[in-house]
């Protein structure tokens, strides 16, 4: 008897890697460092706010090209950037909710 197919694997996407939360981490910084909001740096990109705060947290997949624009935007140099996130993902960095001994409940 002939084994049913195998069911094909889901499609890795980069929200669920872990340099995606280091990527993420790295964004927030940069628009810190520049004295940005999010509503303000949403604006220089031409997109939501919600939009930023969802790729700063991880919640939303990062586009490269609006990673590049954010960082142009920011004031930052796109390779010193690319170069610092090679970096963190080389030494293992994790982001700071991965170092939390338990999880805490959203507020209602």
């Amino acid at each position: 008897m002939a084994k049913p197919p195998a069911k094909p694997k889901p499609k890795p996407t980069s929200v669920h890697r872990p340099e995606h939360a280091v990527l993420a981490q790295l964004l927030r910084e940069l628009r810190l460092a520049a004295n940005l909001t999010q509503v303000e740096a949403a604006t220089h990109v031409g997109i939501a706010q919600a939009g930023v705060s969802k790729m700063e947290t991880g919640a939303r997949g990062l586009d490269l090209l609006v990673v590049r624009d954010l960082v142009i935007a920011y004031g930052a140099d796109w390779p010193a950037v690319i170069s610092e996130l090679d970096r963190r993902i080389a030494a293992g960095m994790k982001p700071a909710s991965a170092l939390m001994k338990r999880k805490l409940q959203a507020k209602k």
